[in-house]
């Protein structure tokens, strides 16, 4: 090896360490204001028993106690220590980038989802890509044209630009406005139809189309199973689910029992939804165990990818309507409500293969 060379893997680790440790402070950070907001909102405090578990294990475990914070999270809201449970930053720093690989970023493409996924649960309805206009199908269409026929059933879409998540990057346009001039300003997107959710929705909260997250978990064997979900619901005055302003709630079981609470996003928790005073508890997702087996099916067709995250929505049909899909996706809520989700995967095993992974959806 050259001087040149061994210089520049030396700057590259010293990148990498750098960056792992910002991380990790980063993390922290979120872990511990998340601890603080439960104790504000709730009875339970990290006492020091909690503390000592937590790094214990962490130590034991994952060879590390900066992956303890996110345990004593999920103690917090639990009210009791569980073996299992995977921490964000260890899932995030180490486990997502040994099992998913790069094909992480693959998912926040939105315009090349239907490529992979060749699904009906999917409502786009066209796409702009390099400049260049596209029917369903990725035929090369007039846009012009295309507006006149969408007009005809549709009033108002939903674009989706490419290299977005968490809500953002979503813009609803009225058809009459789809034009060359606008997608150029957008760039890379997906078309996807506007979607009236099912009336067990509408009755928690109107506006915005609550979102079904299910997360699938492929095992050593190849097996893929539903390992964790949990309801989006949008706020008052929203036009759609935005993660930095929704409340979630977790699904109990497979049935689609919601949980008695549901949280913001400060981890303050509700037993109503805060905006319409619409209780969780004890009700059914519908369409729920449908909408497991789409996810599942979907993620079969991809093998490449050890977990996924679905953003699923049931329209006023009853029809199984996919949103999004995460490669990237968060697991934070899942494990300190109904978690550990994700024992038994083996992921514990990548301790000593730490690498820096990307943002979470």
């Amino acid at each position: 090896m050259g001087v040149k060379s061994a210089i520049r893997n030396k700057g590259a680790k010293v990148l990498k360490s750098a960056r792992a440790f910002s991380q990790d402070y980063d993390s922290k950070k979120g872990a511990m204001e998340a601890a603080r907001n439960i104790e504000q909102y709730s009875s339970q405090k990290l006492t020091q028993k909690i503390r000592k578990i937590a790094d214990e294990y962490s130590d034991a475990v994952f060879g590390s106690k900066r992956y303890s914070p996110w345990l004593y999270v999920y103690t917090l809201i639990q009210g009791k220590f569980r073996e299992g449970w995977i921490p964000d930053n260890f899932y995030g720093n180490v486990v997502l980038p040994a099992v998913n690989r790069d094909l992480t970023c693959l998912t926040r493409f939105k315009s090349f989802s239907n490529v992979v996924l060749r699904t009906q649960a999917l409502p786009d309805i066209a796409y702009y890509i390099d400049g260049v206009f596209y029917d369903k199908e990725f035929s090369v269409a007039n846009v012009d044209e295309a507006r006149k026929k969408l007009s005809v059933s549709h009033k108002d879409v939903f674009v989706k630009k490419d290299n977005s998540g968490r809500g953002e990057g979503v813009i609803k346009l009225l058809v009459e406005d789809i034009s060359e001039y606008n997608l150029q300003r957008i760039g890379n997107c997906v078309l996807q139809a506007a979607i009236r959710q099912h009336e067990f929705f509408d009755e928690i909260i109107s506006g915005s189309v609550g979102t079904v997250r299910v997360m699938t978990a492929k095992d050593k064997s190849g097996r893929v199973a539903m390992r964790g979900a949990y309801l989006r619901l949008g706020r008052k005055d929203t036009q759609w689910v935005q993660s930095n302003n929704s409340v979630r709630v977790a699904i109990r079981n497979q049935t689609g029992e919601l949980d008695t609470f549901g949280y913001t996003q400060d981890w303050k928790r509700w037993l109503k939804h805060p905006d319409t005073g619409v209780s969780f508890g004890k009700k059914l997702i519908p369409k729920f165990k449908e909408t497991v087996e789409l996810c599942i099916g979907l993620h079969e067709k991809v093998p490449h990818l050890s977990i996924i995250g679905w953003d699923v929505a049931v329209d006023d049909s009853e029809r199984i309507q996919l949103m999004e899909w995460n490669a990237n996706c968060d697991i934070i809520f899942a494990e300190a409500t109904v978690g550990p989700c994700f024992a038994g995967l083996g992921w514990e095993k990548y301790k000593e293969q730490r690498v820096v992974s990307t943002k979470r959806l």
